[in-house]
């Protein structure tokens, strides 16, 4: 998989983005959550106008094969639906769940997913993907963006997923479905589904392409930053105790990106989330990891630690060290799918054919 030469722009202005985020209020204060606790009846959080009850209704685009052509598709056409996915009128075969492909940060269910809902469908799987809780430009003139979708806080977005979920239960008469989901989509937001809002007796199998399960030092700079609050060169990073110049609580707020911030090694979302056990009894959980993530730092932040659960961690690159995908490709890369699928069905996994997989941005 080659990235085009033009396209390494917006993952780095994401990257760039979120920096600025986190420098601005990591671990600031207490950490921005709904006024009210979310329930799926009211998640409390911001829909997306293109894909209404959580469906990308804005037409179907085509199957792309990099991270840097889906992003920039969804960008001009935002609500479009990935190849093979949301047909409510699928049932399931035998032996099979329907699968629900959970977005990452800041991305859509097109951007994410126009590989790999395609390539689902056609293994005969009822292939399911959605939009919610888009970055918030201008909250006066309510202007969305709705390509960056799973922005807003993240237990708004799981208590919406399960009203989703159930939408796919009923739709297919399935009782439980398959999890694939991509950096938040592939950890914090699943799991907080599954311990606040019963997804536990709803899933089968959550296969988490590298997620952000002990969120992300992005590369040590939160780390450092909080190594420089204690030892006195900065102030009011951890306590809020010091007058600010910029609420960065409230910014984040404003612009629903409380997913952010939630994302960081050690914030108050990610410490309860992963209290008393980072999985649930009766769920198998596999998570794929690269070292090569650019995003989610360690690497080794991806894995779920409850050795006692139905759990397996690989690292792609044991599978293939040919395979140089980073944290944006690993929706796009054909190993990590074999790899993938091959966790979900077992008994029809076939032989991972290993080959040179070059990162988004490099």
């Amino acid at each position: 998989m080659k990235s085009h030469p033009k396209s390494s722009a917006r993952p780095l202005a994401v990257l760039a983005g979120a920096l600025a985020s986190l420098v601005l209020a990591v671990s600031a204060a207490p950490n921005a959550m709904a006024a009210t606790e979310p329930t799926p009846s009211d998640p409390g959080g911001v829909e997306a106008p293109h894909s209404p009850a959580g469906v990308p209704s804005a037409g179907q685009g085509p199957m792309l094969t990099t991270w840097p052509a889906a992003a920039g598709y969804s960008a001009k056409h935002p609500g479009t639906n990935p190849v093979g996915a949301n047909n409510f009128s699928c049932r399931p075969a035998a032996g099979t769940h329907p699968v629900v492909l959970v977005p990452g940060t800041n991305e859509d269910a097109f951007a994410t997913w126009a590989y790999y809902a395609p390539k689902l469908r056609a293994k005969g799987l009822c292939v399911y993907s959605f939009n919610y809780n888009p970055l918030v430009v201008d909250k006066d003139k309510k202007i969305l963006a709705e390509s960056a979708t799973f922005a807003g806080d993240m237990k708004s977005s799981a208590a919406f997923m399960a009203g989703f979920v159930d939408k796919v239960l009923a739709s297919t008469g399935a009782e439980r479905v398959d999890l694939i989901g991509h950096s938040q989509g592939g950890g914090p937001l699943p799991r907080a589904y599954i311990k606040y809002f019963g997804g536990a007796s709803k899933v089968n199998h959550l296969v988490g392409l590298v997620p952000s399960n002990k969120g992300t030092t992005v590369f040590g700079i939160t780390n450092a930053l909080r190594d420089a609050e204690q030892a006195g060169l900065i102030n009011g990073i951890d306590t809020g105790d010091a007058p600010a110049i910029i609420d960065s609580a409230q910014l984040l707020k404003d612009h629903n990106w409380e997913a952010m911030t939630q994302q960081v090694e050690g914030s108050p979302f990610i410490t309860a989330l992963n209290r008393g056990g980072m999985t649930a009894k009766g769920v198998k959980y596999t998570v794929i990891a690269t070292k090569y993530d650019d995003v989610v730092t360690p690497y080794t932040n991806s894995f779920l630690d409850d050795a006692s659960a139905d759990t397996t961690n690989i690292v792609i690159q044991n599978k293939c060290a040919l395979d140089h995908t980073d944290h944006f490709g690993a929706a796009f890369d054909p190993v990590a799918f074999q790899v993938a699928f091959n966790a979900l069905y077992p008994d029809r996994a076939s032989h991972i054919a290993c080959h040179y997989v070059a990162p988004v941005i490099h």
